[in-house]
């Protein structure tokens, strides 16, 4: 904890350094103060607007690095710095296993060049102007990667910047054995991961202005993991007054629960790695002193056999106070921030097939459909005694009407079965509880196919990050190590999707320009969201609006399967 001497420190200097604000250096490049020091960035255009430059400060330290003793702890502050820092490259990223992202059917290739350090909390920022006081509004992206890899380097914030004229940042957090190990006690609460995202908001709080930022105006948004941990945000105490809104992009609190139970899994690792297992504070010691290869090297089998959803939030009595799914939560535990949120048509229609069938091309049995079926309910409800209820109820549901016995009609509705558990019910679910709790939400599925996956066969939708070429507008960044040709509908509808997340986070109305860009594209209008009134919006080349996302699907993952998990032995 620091002391307050500590915290007049660095006001002092804050003070001192933002007074100069923005300059250029001696090289036309930017230089900008923050509490802790000075960075001079770089800049950088897209193809459709290169007579506007974007501020581009990568590899900032927004807190120490969580090293030695700091490893399993909150994030501390960044230490000052004399001098101008240069913020020119990325910094390195988490320590995680890359093996996962080699697994997927994804064309641009993370982590190249780049070094992996647990010296990693940096951020970077993507700003139309330097200039203090523009209070632009700040677009804050939390990566995904199942909480377990990724980075913060993903490319094409700098269109998003330009084209919708707001300040973007993006930031590593630690993951995996790093970020979410947890003893279930004090000894290793857990949550770092969380904590670091924190720890990022409050920096962007404290600094943004200087980036031409409106501290005042923060949404966070993410996809899959980071989707998720934006609707964690929204439950706690430690999050609340440091943004304004949130977007989840298929991704929600439910798609990854908490973990009641994190002390086992940490003490299969503490075994692994030869420490002492019979006491946590032991196994805290010890983990600290071993390196961090050796961490990873003796996690990742445990993490094959487990699966890799092995790392999760827990109630750790600080960051979150209670289960998001338990129905004692009140509702004054919510921050009702506007809420926009949705899911891809076909979230598990390709990247992650090979997780349960290596060659999706071939299609499964019946057998293997029921098997599949039957594992993740009981993963979910163990030895529930309504488990083959369940079963029989959910592969009823999704049996195919005319063709129930081909292998690929069979995989495509397990696909769709794996989606609907996963996002589309729980997004529904936390549409309800937001709405429920006085939150306006805005809700959508988007519908859109980009035309970057020419291999990928005609039965799949929308599949998994497919939003983030659109969302990030990557039609008009060249990303030379990955050349991708996008199509005049892939930029068409990559302009409209950028529109509609920028007015969110400048109105808290996704169809409402005020404010934006002149050349901004004019989009239907997106109406608000209510439980009574399930209105959302289909995201296409032409968005237009429906009620009900997929009614049928979500009743079964949201009341049917819950009301026969509760059923007990006696009622039988």
């Amino acid at each position: 904890m620091e002391t307050f001497g500590v915290h007049m420190f660095y006001f002092v200097i804050w003070l001192f350094i933002s007074s100069y604000g923005a300059k250029t250096g001696q090289d036309d490049s930017p230089v900008v103060s923050t509490v802790t020091g000075q960075v001079r960035g770089t800049t950088a255009h897209t193809t459709d607007l290169p007579d506007k430059p974007i501020y581009v400060f990568l590899g900032i330290l927004y807190a120490a690095p969580p090293v030695g003793e700091l490893r399993y702890r909150p994030p501390q502050p960044a230490l000052p710095w004399e001098g101008v820092r240069e913020a020119v490259d990325y910094g390195s990223y988490c320590p995680q296993n890359l093996l996962y992202f080699n697994m997927i059917d994804f064309p641009i290739k993370l982590g190249v060049n780049m070094t992996m350090s647990e010296d990693c909390l940096t951020l970077n920022i993507f700003t139309p102007t330097a200039a203090i006081d523009t209070n632009l509004p700040v677009l804050l992206w939390i990566h995904g990667g199942a909480l377990s890899v990724g980075m913060g380097s993903f490319p094409g914030f700098e269109s998003l910047a330009a084209h919708q004229d707001v300040v973007v940042v993006s930031f590593n957090y630690r993951l995996g054995v790093l970020g979410f190990l947890s003893t279930g006690d004090e000894t290793i609460p857990g949550n770092y991961g969380l904590l670091d995202q924190v720890r990022a908001m409050v920096w962007v709080k404290e600094n943004i202005r200087n980036f031409g930022g409106d501290p005042e105006r923060v949404t966070i948004f993410g996809d899959s993991a980071g989707g998720v941990s934006v609707s964690y945000h929204l439950l706690s105490p430690l999050s609340k007054g440091l943004f304004q809104r949130a977007i989840s992009q298929s991704g929600v609190y439910k798609t990854m629960p908490v973990n009641p139970q994190p002390l086992q899994m940490t003490k299969m690792l503490s075994e692994a790695v030869g420490c002492d297992a019979k006491d946590t504070a032991a196994i805290a010691t010890c983990l600290k002193e071993k390196s961090v290869d050796e961490l990873l090297e003796k996690v990742a089998p445990i993490q094959q056999m487990l699966g890799l959803l092995t790392f999760l939030p827990v109630v750790d009595g600080v960051f979150l106070k209670s289960d998001p799914v338990d129905p004692t939560q009140t509702k004054t535990e919510v921050n009702t921030a506007d809420y926009l949120l949705g899911v891809n048509n076909h979230v598990f229609g390709w990247i992650m097939l090979p997780a349960i069938q290596r060659d999706p091309l071939v299609g499964i049995s019946k057998e293997d459909f029921i098997k599949f079926v039957k594992a993740v309910t009981l993963l979910s409800y163990q030895d529930n005694p309504n488990l083959d209820k369940m079963v029989d109820t959910i592969v009823a549901e999704y049996q195919h009407p005319t063709t129930p016995e081909d292998p690929m009609a069979i995989l495509f509705q397990l696909s769709h079965a794996f989606g609907d558990f996963m996002f589309v019910g729980p997004t529904v679910l936390a549409a309800d509880k937001h709405a429920d709790a006085g939150g306006r939400v805005f809700l959508y599925e988007n519908q859109y196919r980009p035309s970057i996956h020419p291999n990928r066969p005609d039965w799949v939708g929308c599949d998994h990050m497919d939003d983030l070429f659109m969302m990030l507008g990557l039609p008009f960044v060249e990303v030379l190590e990955t050349p991708i040709n996008y199509s005049k509908t892939d930029g068409h509808v990559s302009l409209s999707m950028m529109a509609y997340w920028a007015n969110f986070a400048r109105t808290g109305d996704p169809s409402d320009s005020t404010g934006g860009p002149t050349d901004s594209p004019s989009l239907p209008t997106w109406p608000q969201y209510t439980p009574d009134n399930p209105v959302y919006m289909k995201l296409d080349v032409v968005p237009t609006t429906d009620v009900g996302l997929k009614p049928d699907k979500v009743k079964l993952w949201n009341e049917i399967i819950p009301d026969l998990a509760a059923v007990k032995k006696d009622e039988l």
